[in-house]
């Protein structure tokens, strides 16, 4: 028998509670294998499908810490807690379905996929998830990707792809894709955190760094940073073509491929544009580098406290800092076949 995803266990969950009809409260069912923590239900009297997650936490972060907004609210729930639990936070759709249904999945498979962390910590994990959402329902929706958003997925992409060719662990690697959802670096683990900077220009290589927190290994998170230079030639490939390749390539992991169709949509990137993306690019050159102490950036560490933020520009071509390989890079991501 099938495995379900988490999005088809949410479905599952609210079709089974189709038609009950009682005058208010939450009623739920179990999430199969997702883990004890997750319930999917209804919240009536207004009928709202709604995600419930249990924490063994003696105190809810307070209502004004919420994530709130954009077709969905969130709620500390008491009367309908997660058996094992002592708080339920509640997700509840207000707006569209089809967008609610991804964000719900998209949080469970963040929380059940941590590595074992405190419950405070997980909960912080799911809010932080929630306000990843909100900000991309927020963001102006716009046909498609900009230019410079254009070559920076497909340069992020072409880093999944060339990795997988690698020996990089399918599943270990797309979750490790957290540049769409918010992340500090584009793609990180516990101990060490990737950041892909893309190119098409023939003169140098600028690399936009868009924070003091960027490049900082203050965390203990090491930090490599994956230049790909890329020209736009008739023989190259379209973004769509790109990502039809990918989701080729993880079709037989269907928990994998609704990760990876999640992230793009996080990423800004819309099927229903496909058509509009016509340039054809390749990649034809990567150097992933070291950012150690002799690495020329500006770092949170580092810096006096005065200075609250910085954005700030690398020309990578100018660094001649020490280089890895690919293989080690992935080694030390952990995410390489054992």
């Amino acid at each position: 028998m099938a495995v379900l995803t988490d999005t088809e266990e949410l479905e599952a969950a609210w079709n089974a509670l189709a038609g009950q009809k009682p005058e208010h409260g939450i009623l739920s069912v179990a999430l199969g294998h997702s883990g004890p923590r997750f319930r999917g239900g209804v919240k009536f009297p207004e009928a709202s499908e709604v995600l419930l997650v249990g924490f063994d936490v003696e105190t809810a972060p307070p209502k004004a810490q919420l994530p709130e907004g954009f077709g969905f609210r969130v709620e500390v729930t008491k009367e309908s807690p997660v058996p094992g639990f002592k708080t339920g936070i509640c997700l509840v759709r207000e707006g569209s379905l089809a967008l609610f249904v991804q964000m719900a999945a998209d949080v469970v498979a963040a929380v059940s996929g941590s590595t074992p962390q405190s419950e405070a910590w997980l909960l912080s994990l799911m809010l932080a998830r929630i306000r990843a959402w909100q900000d991309f329902m927020r963001r102006p929706k716009s046909d498609r990707l900009s230019l410079e958003e254009e070559i920076g997925l497909f340069g992020e992409l072409s880093f999944l792809r060339s990795s997988l060719a690698a020996g990089a662990v399918a599943n270990l690697l797309v979750q490790a894709w957290v540049g769409p959802r918010g992340g500090l670096q584009d793609f990180q683990t516990d101990t060490v955190g990737i950041e892909v900077k893309s190119t098409t220009s023939a003169n140098g290589f600028p690399s936009q760094i868009s924070s003091l927190e960027q490049l900082d290994s203050l965390a203990g998170r090491a930090i490599l940073l994956a230049a790909m230079r890329l020209c736009e030639q008739q023989s190259g490939e379209t973004l769509p073509e790109l990502v039809v390749d990918l989701r080729d390539k993880v079709a037989h992991l269907p928990s994998i491929l609704t990760s990876l169709d999640r992230a793009l949509l996080l990423a800004g990137y819309e099927p229903q544009a496909e058509a509009l993306y016509t340039r054809r690019l390749a990649l034809i050159e990567m150097r992933i580098l070291e950012v150690d102490n002799a690495f020329p950036c500006l770092v949170r560490s580092s810096v006096p406290p005065a200075i609250r933020s910085a954005t700030y520009e690398i020309d990578l071509e100018l660094v001649n800092g020490a280089t890895v390989s690919h293989a080690e890079a992935l080694a030390r991501f952990g995410v390489s076949q054992p």
